[in-house]
């Protein structure tokens, strides 16, 4: 073997790790890039940071959805104000570590199990193993969602959970039957949970709930039911709700139902992309916070690569950071300089077609190239940019929607608009030429 296998892919510029990660800045003050150092732009002062503050600063809890386009941070934006609230505010509220992932069959007694199992989590989290055992109420509630199980059995119709009380080797029974207890049951647990987090001298609790943009488009009358079954469940005093969603899901989901509509902060809080400036800044600071010396460190791209992705992807920060991890992964070997404009597009351009001609036909490749054409486009204007039939150009949207190539954004009347996936936005002339 000719060459040594190390994971030095970002060493070698100068990093301990990806400056250009995806994933949402993280609540974990031990992260490397976490919501604490990292966080850029959207300033208190912006207005959806003052949207955001003022819905955490009515008491006794609420509802509210922080809605944008795909990419532009919306997570990233909770987590911030999550870590304001739980660390840095006067009056603190307690948040979970992670976000909730909402599924397409919850109901009531679904998002109460999973509410449980963080917030029961997040109290565990400062406590001793052996404080945590004799914790009644957490040691039930850990038994009834799982959290603590090792081994299942049936034992007096409960749950057998190993090492919980008693000596090594033994098992403790608790009287908890997840099948068989009641919404009501799971509402009062929830209920002593609160009280706790009053104790800890914490006035209520932010849930973060995201997946809501993947269950809309696959039913949207589905996630209406969810909220219309979950409704009072939502209106559980000291607890704040923070649901994360696409452009135009208050409008579309919860405005049209008055019950639902009634429990709702008065709006959305709605999420611009980020500005050409802080996307530049946010690439800087973490530069800063991941260089293994300060200041010594070579940027894999320049900064004209970061203002043609900008445009590319119409400032969605997710889309200008993966677009560039790609191109640093696809590099040569030992290749450690800061690649130029011309070569970044010219290879992202490259990569994007190869990746597509790796699924369709040429026939389907030609349709395609129709639609990239397009800003949005229905089956319709398709027949007219390609002179194939409406049949045959069905088959093709049909055949791109279950690649993910495309994905419907909006439905006027019988018409449904589809949009390309962002990364093939690479696939667009070049409407920015830069040197």
């Amino acid at each position: 073997m000719d060459f040594v296998l190390t994971q030095n892919l970002w060493e070698r510029y100068g990093f301990r790790d990806n400056p250009f990660d995806t994933r949402a800045l993280s609540l974990s003050p031990g992260s490397l890039l976490s919501v604490a150092d990292a966080f850029v732009g959207r300033a208190m002062t912006s207005p959806e940071s003052n949207l955001m503050t003022n819905f955490l600063r009515s008491s006794g809890g609420g509802r509210v959805v922080v809605e944008g386009d795909v990419g532009v941070g919306k997570t990233t934006f909770v987590n911030y104000h999550r870590y304001l609230w739980q660390k840095e505010a006067k009056t603190k509220l307690l948040t979970p570590a992670t976000e909730i992932s909402v599924q397409g069959d919850w109901g009531t007694r679904e998002l109460l199990l999973n509410v449980l199992t963080l917030l029961a989590g997040r109290l565990s989290l400062s406590m001793t193993p052996k404080k945590l055992r004799s914790d009644h109420l957490l040691t039930e509630i850990q038994a009834l969602t799982g959290v603590l199980v090792r081994e299942w059995a049936s034992v007096s119709g409960g749950i057998s959970i190993l090492g919980i009380g008693g000596n090594a080797g033994k098992t403790k029974s608790l009287a908890v039957q997840r099948g068989e207890i009641s919404t009501a049951g799971l509402r009062e647990y929830l209920h002593k949970l609160l009280e706790r987090v009053r104790q800890l001298g914490y006035v209520g609790v932010i849930l973060h709930f995201n997946n809501l943009e993947l269950l809309a488009r696959r039913d949207p009358a589905g996630l209406v039911s969810f909220f219309e079954e979950v409704r009072d469940v939502l209106q559980t005093p000291s607890v704040y709700f923070v649901f994360v969603g696409y452009t135009g899901m208050f409008q579309q989901i919860i405005v049209p139902h008055e019950r639902v509509r009634s429990v709702f902060f008065g709006r959305s809080i709605h999420l611009p992309p980020l500005s050409r400036e802080e996307v530049h800044q946010a690439i800087a600071r973490r530069y800063e916070l991941l260089a293994v010396q300060p200041k010594r460190w070579i940027p894999p791209v320049d900064d004209l690569v970061v203002d043609y992705l900008y445009e590319v992807f119409k400032g969605r920060i997710r889309f200008v950071m993966d677009a560039i991890t790609s191109l640093v992964t696809h590099l040569p070997d030992g290749m450690t300089g800061t690649l130029a404009t011309e070569s970044a597009q010219s290879l992202l351009e490259q990569l994007t077609w190869e990746r597509v001609k790796s699924l369709l036909s040429e026939a389907e490749l030609f349709v395609l190239r129709a639609a990239v054409r397009e800003v949005r486009f229905t089956n319709s204007s398709l027949v007219k940019a390609t002179g194939k039939g409406k049949q045959n150009i069905t088959k093709y949207t049909n055949r791109f929607l279950d690649l993910h190539l495309i994905h419907p954004a909006e439905r006027r009347g019988r018409n449904v608009y589809y949009e390309i996936s962002p990364d093939l936005a690479l696939l667009r002339p070049r409407t920015l030429r830069l040197s």
